[in-house]
């Protein structure tokens, strides 16, 4: 391999959010590739042999560029090109591999402990001063305050319910085939 067209991929490997342990949050390996030799078809195919998907799950693909401080997914050869020469001084990029349901929405990486993200430029929250009241619901509220403690039993929804007299019931012997009257 040509030292000026490698690459280490310091891969995280994320599976599928409604089937993984939710006490694992991601699965991390190494992989060395060469620039010039390598497609996101094969490369791909390569890290779902070694780590293969659930029945019908699609692999996706995401790195950290440290320039936007975002996620930006990987469809195409030549979006895989531009992530190794946004990388062409460290040599070490910093991917993401998640599976998903195809039937559901993927739902790219936004932010990753570790890694800054221009998420994170909300401002503090805000503590409301005295002079604003806050919002009281009314519509809940029980019209005859004498009610308020009203049990179960006093609602009258626990009603005795008489039984229907002129019910039929009709059983079927079935080695014989007949019917009769219960």
């Amino acid at each position: 391999m040509d030292p000026n067209s490698t690459y280490l991929l310091e891969i995280k490997f994320l599976g599928n959010p409604k089937k993984v342990r939710k006490d694992v949050r991601c699965f991390c390996f190494d992989k060395v590739v060469d620039s010039d030799t390598t497609n996101l078809k094969d490369l791909v195919d390569e890290i779902t042999d070694m780590y293969p998907p659930g029945y019908l799950e699609v692999a996706h693909v995401q790195y950290y560029d440290a320039d936007l401080k975002s996620f930006p997914v990987v469809n195409t050869d030549q979006e895989l090109m531009l992530m190794f020469q946004k990388h062409i001084d460290s040599k070490v990029v910093h991917m993401f591999i998640a599976y998903s349901d195809p039937s559901g929405c993927y739902e790219p990486i936004i932010e990753w402990e570790g890694y800054p993200s221009n998420s994170n430029q909300f401002s503090e929250p805000t503590i409301p001063s005295s002079s604003t009241q806050a919002y009281e619901e009314t519509s809940t509220e029980n019209p005859i305050t004498g009610n308020e403690h009203v049990g179960v039993d006093e609602e009258g929804l626990y009603l005795k319910i008489n039984p229907v007299l002129d019910l039929a019931v009709v059983a079927c012997n079935k080695k014989t085939g007949l019917y009769s009257r219960g």
